[in-house]
């Protein structure tokens, strides 16, 4: 899959009351600074503090700037926007400049570390009960393509393994593969 690469004009709006919100666009000329404007007069702006800072203030004084053009994919124009909050200490859009830097893995990962235990055994079974759902609703075609794509997805996981994760992974399939055998022996089922 390839990446989409694109040139964004980079822009800081500084409002009224000082605070600053970095933003990005493909759109020709200032039509993206007024639909900022449009959507504060409507309530609709979807940063909070924008909008806040509109109701409490006005946009009489609001100040757009243009920070320069910037061509790449979208990891990077979020790097290069991230980059301008992170300079700015008062800047609105800082949690969400640090949300857009990571990949979805990434934000899963940590709302999974930040889970009790309980709320990951619950979590692991509403999965599952997922994905036995969808499994039960799939084509053959369906059960064919998405069993190669597991098998491409554990081939490049293997590929790209360090010799620690390798090792970690032949203990685990040895361990499985004991546990089975026990089980075979327990049941009686000596084949």
């Amino acid at each position: 899959m390839s990446k989409k690469i694109t040139t964004e004009q980079h822009y800081k709006i500084t409002l009224t009351d000082g605070s600053t919100y970095y933003g990005r666009t493909t759109q020709v000329g200032n039509r993206r600074y007024h639909e900022h404007t449009s959507d504060v007069r409507r309530g609709e702006h979807g940063n909070k503090y924008v909008q806040e800072s509109y109701d409490k203030y006005g946009y009489d004084g609001w100040v757009h700037e243009w920070l320069g053009y910037e061509t790449g994919d979208k990891q990077h124009h979020n790097k290069i926007e991230f980059g301008y909050v992170q300079a700015d200490p008062k800047a609105l859009n800082i949690d969400t400049g640090r949300c857009v830097l990571l990949t979805n893995s990434e934000r899963f990962n940590n709302k999974l570390n930040n889970m009790t235990p309980e709320e990951l055994k619950e979590h692991k079974r509403e999965l599952n009960k997922y994905y036995k759902h969808r499994m039960e609703k799939e084509t053959p075609e369906e059960q064919e393509k998405r069993l190669l794509y597991d098998k491409e997805q554990a081939r490049i996981r293997r590929k790209n393994e360090t010799p620690k994760q390798y090792e970690l992974r032949k203990q685990k399939d040895r361990e499985y593969q004991q546990r089975r055998r026990d089980e075979k022996k327990r049941s009686g089922d000596n084949k």
